[in-house]
C-alpha cells in the first residue's frame, strides 16, 4: 500500500468530548487561520478515538479509530467484520480475517499520502506541503450535522501518487470531520469521523498485532483497498 501517513490524522486531530474544551475567540479571515487552527489542535493532542464511516466507491467500512502519538494507530472494523489496520511506527498491518491473509508493510520506506494522512502532526505538515488550500464555496461556517465546519478544497502542488484533490470540513476548533477524495483512478473515497475524543490516555499495547496462527502474510504489497 502505498504511504499511508499516520497522523489523522486522521484523521485524526480530533478525556474530553470534541466541543468541550475551552471557547476561543478566533477571528477567522483567511484560510491561512484555518490552518494553524488545525496545526495548534494536532499538537495539543496526545491520543483520540473516535467512530469512522470510510466509503472506497461502492464499499462502505465502518468502526472505530485510535490514534496515538508518535504515529500509533488502530482501526477497528465493524464491517467488515474483525478486519483491523495496526500501525506501530515500524510497521503496518492490514489483517483480513475473511481471507485468512495480513498484509504487511515496512514504514521504514517512504510512501505516498492517503485519506489516512490526517492522523498525526507529521502526516498533517506533509498534507499542507502537498496540497494547496482554499475555501470551498465560502468562508463562513457552514452547518455540518449538529454543529459547525468550515469547507476547504486542497488541491495537489505537484503531479504525483495519491489523491490529485481533495475536500475537507473542519470544525471551528481545527478538527477534521470528514474528507473527500477522487483516486487516481476516479473512486471516490471519503472519511468521516464522529464521538471523537481527545486525551484520553490510551495504552501502548493495543498497537501491537499477533498475527493470527491460521493466516497467510503477505508482505509489502499494494492493497487494493
Amino acid at each position: 500500500m502505498k504511504r499511508i501517513l499516520l497522523i489523522f490524522p486522521l484523521l485524526l486531530l480530533f478525556s474530553r468530548p470534541l466541543f468541550a474544551q475551552e471557547e476561543v475567540d478566533i477571528e477567522i479571515v483567511s484560510i491561512n487561520d484555518i490552518k494553524d487552527l488545525m496545526s495548534e489542535m494536532s499538537v495539543s493532542i496526545e491520543d483520540y478515538t473516535a467512530q469512522f464511516i470510510w466509503v472506497n466507491g461502492d464499499v462502505r467500512y465502518t468502526g472505530k479509530i485510535k490514534y496515538k502519538k508518535p504515529d500509533r494507530l488502530l482501526l477497528e472494523f465493524v464491517e467488515p467484520e474483525d478486519q483491523k489496520i495496526v500501525a506501530n511506527e515500524r510497521v503496518l498491518y492490514i489483517y483480513i480475517p475473511s481471507l485468512k491473509v495480513v498484509c504487511q508493510q515496512s514504514l521504514a520506506e517512504d510512501t505516498e499520502s492517503s485519506i489516512l494522512s490526517t492522523a498525526s502532526e507529521s502526516g498533517l505538515s506533509k498534507l499542507f506541503g502537498e496540497y494547496s488550500f482554499s475555501f470551498y464555496d465560502t468562508s463562513a461556517l457552514q452547518p455540518f450535522g449538529n454543529t459547525r465546519a468550515y469547507h476547504l478544497k486542497l488541491i495537489q502542488k505537484r503531479p504525483k501518487v495519491g489523491f490529485k484533490q481533495m475536500d475537507m470540513w473542519v470544525s471551528e476548533k481545527g478538527l477534521i470531520l470528514k474528507s473527500n477524495s477522487i483516486s487516481p483512478n476516479g473512486v471516490v473515497v471519503s472519511l468521516t469521523f464522529s464521538e471523537i475524543q481527545l486525551n484520553v490516555e490510551l495504552p501502548d499495547y493495543i498497537f501491537e498485532f499477533e498475527v493470527p496462527a491460521d493466516a497467510q502474510i503477505i508482505r509489502n504489497i499494494i492493497v487494493p483497498f
